[in-house]
């Protein structure tokens, strides 16, 4: 059984036990993708253990996943034996080391009374006595890496790069631009759904829950969490501006987005279904007396069954676009505005 030291990026509160929410998820993932895996959650990290040959290629493959290192997981009393077994089976005659310690989210335990770097300096001179090789921190030849966590100690001599750092194997395939926006960007998100774009917005999600979504769907991520916008393991745009014209306009000349205005008003702002026509006579217990005989088109959304129609308001709507560089020649398709 194979020992894994999996590293994700989680920050502020997320790091506290009670919080969490990405490492919680990708256990529930990896559950799934490893059925024979046990694994354990600290801040900041999850200990997976697996008898599959492949085991670490799945889970650096995992949205969410920093870096993945097998490792071997020892008592803080059995470190230097371990450390130096490594380097004996590692190290050839005539070549340097490096030996790497950190400390995890466990403070105390064995380790608690030696600071880090005198632990580093004796596994140094441990490795050095025993395999006759030289330490050198800026360009070794082999790596050593020891985190601590409490009376435990996890000792590695490689860092698999996770899909948020590499980049998807597999290139998003073309055709036209889907997003999915993080829960700040939901007035964008409605504008874009104005323009036919498919746009979803999720909310209270593990930033590797949304990662994985628009990569299952080929979404493109819009985002104003610096640290979620740095993956790479999906289409993502960080989005600068403040005000949802501003967003608006960046976000287009940023993809190069040129909107069909024959799909203007064709999607639900609210849920992103595409809406569907109906009758004035299926709705009109609904419509306010002033659009009733008006000979207006009505659309509807077959999911929050919410109304549209083309009043005054869709002309603000379409100056705003206009204002925002969207809209460039005049709405040709049935147009729908929601109901007030």
């Amino acid at each position: 059984m194979e020992t894994y030291l999996i590293r994700c990026a989680e920050i502020g509160r997320e790091l506290q036990v009670r919080h969490g929410k990405l490492r919680r998820d990708l256990a529930s993932v990896v559950g799934d993708r490893l059925p024979d895996a046990s694994v354990e959650l600290a801040p900041g990290r999850l200990i997976v253990q697996s008898d599959r040959p492949n085991a670490a290629e799945v889970l650096a493959s995992l949205p969410g996943v920093g870096s993945v290192s097998p490792c071997r997981r020892v008592g803080f009393a059995d470190l230097v034996k371990t450390v130096v077994e490594m380097a004996r089976a590692l190290i050839e005659p005539g070549a340097s080391f490096a030996i790497r310690v950190r400390r995890g989210g466990e403070r105390g335990g064995a380790a608690a009374n030696e600071r880090t770097p005198d632990i580093a300096r004796r596994l140094a001179d441990a490795i050095a006595h025993a395999t006759g090789a030289r330490s050198d921190l800026t360009r070794p030849d082999v790596e050593i890496g020891v985190e601590l966590r409490g009376d435990e100690a996890f000792v590695f001599d490689r860092v698999i790069h996770g899909v948020d750092r590499t980049g998807p194997t597999v290139p998003r395939a073309d055709g036209e631009a889907r997003f999915v926006a993080d829960q700040m960007l939901g007035r964008l998100a409605a504008r874009l759904r104005l323009l036919g774009y498919d746009t979803l917005t999720v909310y209270d999600l593990a930033d590797s829950e949304v990662t994985r979504l628009a990569a299952a769907e080929g979404r493109i991520l819009l985002t104003r969490d610096t640290a979620l916008s740095r993956t790479r393991a999906v289409p993502v745009h960080r989005v600068v501006a403040t005000t949802p014209r501003a967003q608006l306009t960046e976000v287009l000349t940023a993809l190069s987005l040129t909107p069909d205005p024959s799909r203007y008003f064709t999607r639900c702002t609210l849920c992103n279904e595409p809406v569907e026509p109906v009758t004035e006579a299926m709705v009109h217990g609904r419509l306010p007396p002033g659009v009733r005989g008006r000979d207006l088109t009505f659309f509807r959304c077959p999911s929050c069954d919410q109304l549209y129609w083309r009043g005054s308001h869709v002309e603000r709507i379409l100056a705003d676009l206009t204002a925002a560089g969207a809209h460039r020649r005049s709405h040709a398709g049935p147009g729908s505005g929601r109901s007030e």
